[in-house]
């Protein structure tokens, strides 16, 4: 089987974070490629350089062999379809005149369509429910009849490469299903490749045949999705623990979400934690550690920090710096003090420099706290001194967790362990 896109190499960014990064991958001709991965990670700005609206800084796109950077516009919409996230029209237009915008690429300099241009654009509409409603004006439709008005505009189209940015993410369950099963008989009858972005996992199990998990603007995984669709490959990326289970019916991966609070009433828990974070990379664990009922202190931050501007929000005791100042000894003094009544430690993925290396330092001066530290690549911007510092910690006990979830599940444990007074089984590991 042909490739009908080739993705090379391909690297882009808005301002100084790299949005994607040296991504690789081909989708075959015929097939229904699927995009997943957690909000951020890059999904849509990859449609958006597949389709040409966006230019890669690095790296190359073919499309049917052909650098799309090569082709000309009308080329482009001759191949290639795109059923946005969200369209704005500036202008009144019934939703048959949005769907026979789809025949633009097709016509002739006079700009007329032809019998053909309308029965084709018939065909689209009564193929995705869009008849009843198709004198009414565009922005007088609600968001699932709005969807599958600029579906039946991309179908009209006639292209043989479909792109869909989260084509149902107006629709209910019913909708979805249909708009789901259109595709895939549009991919059967019609040859269309199709690619796919989607946050709905089981629908992206059911109907790809092949998938890219995306994680922080690279490929974390490629394959069908019995080899994507793990627990191992969702834990890691998306942070939280789900089940995957083969669905009986059809033996596709199918996804379950997991959470303690789902089989239990909320409980407030007496446990406090203590977070070394910063750049942002607290807030996600911040928030879910509150939502779950723990203490949570922080610090140190500099004012502005996207960890620090979150922490009143959340009613979180943080240590404060001035802006782009190395931690003093006066917010030493205080961060000392909250390790000291925290019951555990948890140090994010934060990058630690000359200036906040001391975040990590006063850690050494704990040799029986308990600490987590989560798994971190990319972190020594200080001579080698932060990797020493962790190498010091690890060799005391600190444990090191892959993810949240793993987090999560230390600390209940330890709750379940407080409230029944005895030592903590962390403890009697590190002791150990």
């Amino acid at each position: 089987m042909d490739n009908v896109c080739e993705v090379k190499d391909l690297k882009f960014k808005y301002d100084e974070k790299w949005v994607l990064d040296r991504v690789s991958f081909e989708v075959r001709e015929g097939e229904i490629f699927g995009i997943i991965g957690p909000n951020g990670s890059g999904k849509t700005t990859l449609l958006k350089l597949l389709s040409r609206v966006l230019i890669p800084d690095q790296g190359e796109i073919r499309i049917k062999g052909k650098n799309i950077l090569e082709m000309g516009q009308r080329e482009i919409a001759q191949t290639i379809g795109v059923v946005p996230q969200d369209t704005y029209f500036p202008f009144p237009f019934t939703v048959s005149e949005v769907v026979l915008m789809g025949r633009a690429p097709w016509l002739s300099g006079f700009g007329f369509e032809s019998s053909e241009d309308l029965q084709i654009a018939s065909h689209a509409m009564a193929l995705t429910n869009t008849f009843s409603f198709s004198d009414r004006l565009i922005f007088e439709l609600s968001g699932g009849e709005k969807q599958r008005a600029i579906i039946a505009r991309a179908l009209a189209q006639e292209p043989q490469v479909l792109l869909l940015d989260e084509p149902t993410a107006y629709l209910d369950i019913g909708h979805q299903i249909e708009i789901y099963d259109l595709m895939k008989k549009l991919n059967a009858e019609r040859g269309i490749t199709l690619v796919i972005v989607s946050h709905d996992l089981n629908l992206a199990s059911e109907y790809s045949d092949r998938l890219i998990l995306l994680d922080n603007g690279k490929i974390h995984k490629t394959g069908t999705p019995g080899e994507v669709i793990t627990e191992e490959n969702l834990s890691k990326v998306y942070q939280s623990k789900v089940l995957v289970e083969e669905n009986p019916i059809t033996g596709a991966p199918r996804v379950t979400l997991l959470s303690k609070l789902m089989s239990k009433e909320y409980e407030e828990k007496g446990l406090t934690t203590h977070i070394i974070s910063g750049g942002g990379s607290g807030v996600d664990l911040m928030r879910k550690l509150i939502i779950e009922g723990y203490r949570v202190t922080s610090g140190v931050l500099n004012i502005g920090d996207g960890d620090e501007t979150v922490c009143d929000s959340l009613g979180i005791e943080v240590v404060r710096e001035e802006p782009f100042s190395p931690i003093s000894d006066e917010s030493l003094f205080r961060n000392r003090s909250l390790i000291k009544k925290a019951d555990l430690v948890i140090v994010e993925r934060a990058k630690f420099g000359k200036g906040n290396i001391r975040n990590l330092e006063i850690l050494l001066e704990f040799p029986k706290k308990r600490i987590i530290l989560l798994e971190n690549d990319n972190f020594d911007y200080a001579g080698g001194r932060a990797t020493s510092i962790y190498k010091q910690l690890k060799s005391r006990g600190a444990l090191v967790a892959r993810n949240h979830s793993e987090v999560i599940e230390y600390l209940e444990e330890e709750f379940k362990i407080e409230k029944k007074g005895i030592n903590s089984s962390l403890h009697r590991e590190r002791k150990g």
